[in-house]
């Protein structure tokens, strides 16, 4: 797939590095001539353009992509103004993004369904993850639901998930268990080295290492963890 990132900041260079690692094609736009030196090797293709200036914008080939990620921070104005033009062109997906609330108001009524907020999403996420114990990383999906991928409690350790039985006890589903890799070392792990089981096999003991990712109210995932 074929992507457009404007702003290439601390979000925007990581979202498109990320992406160029997956196999996309990438083009990463800024208007700071360094960034194109410093991203060379880890964007498909780096420009160095001001996109508040339409003639700019429709240079690029805005048709022939998949999204355009406006990934623009803190320059509030050129966000909206690169948001506009780009609806007046009729691009196809627009993907924003918002550092505050009235940024994000402001999109939607561009008219722009796709908003992403990495700054309060990264905080939320480390807020539960500090009220969870043993938690790696989670996806709240409202204030109540989340997904949560655990450490295993040692107290779990060794027994399966049919011993353990976590929906009928504790109100919450497994979705998958991480196996981990067998003694490779930090780097296997680091590297997130794992095996995904989602078939959950009721009948597997759970080792030291594995991960178990869980779907249910954050309270109840409390309890178990707990």
């Amino acid at each position: 797939m074929r992507y457009i990132v404007i702003g290439l900041g601390f979000f925007g260079s990581s979202l498109a590095a990320k992406l160029t690692s997956l196999g996309h094609e990438v083009i990463g736009i800024d208007r700071r001539a360094e960034r194109a030196d410093e991203l060379k090797d880890k964007i498909t293709n780096v420009l160095i353009m001001d996109c508040t200036k339409q003639n700019t914008l429709q240079s690029l080939p805005l048709s022939d992509v998949d999204a355009v990620i406006v990934a623009i921070g803190e320059d509030i104005g050129s966000s909206i103004l690169i948001i506009s033009m780009l609806k007046r062109l009729k691009v196809n997906r627009i993907i924003g993004r918002a550092i505050n609330p009235m940024h994000q108001h402001i999109l939607s009524e561009l008219g722009i369904e796709e908003i992403t907020h990495p700054e309060e999403d990264t905080a939320t996420e480390l807020a539960t993850m500090l009220m969870l114990k043993n938690t790696v990383n989670t996806m709240m999906l409202n204030e109540r639901i989340i997904v949560a991928e655990l450490k295993v409690p040692e107290v779990y350790i060794g027994h399966t998930l049919e011993a353990i039985n976590p929906e009928n006890r504790f109100g919450i589903r497994p979705v998958a268990v991480k196996i981990a890799p067998a003694e490779k070392g930090l780097t296997a792990l680091f590297n997130r080295d794992f095996q995904v089981d989602l078939s959950c096999d009721p009948h597997r003991p759970l080792a030291e290492k594995d991960r178990l990712i869980v779907i249910g109210r954050l309270d109840d995932i409390k309890r178990f963890v707990d």
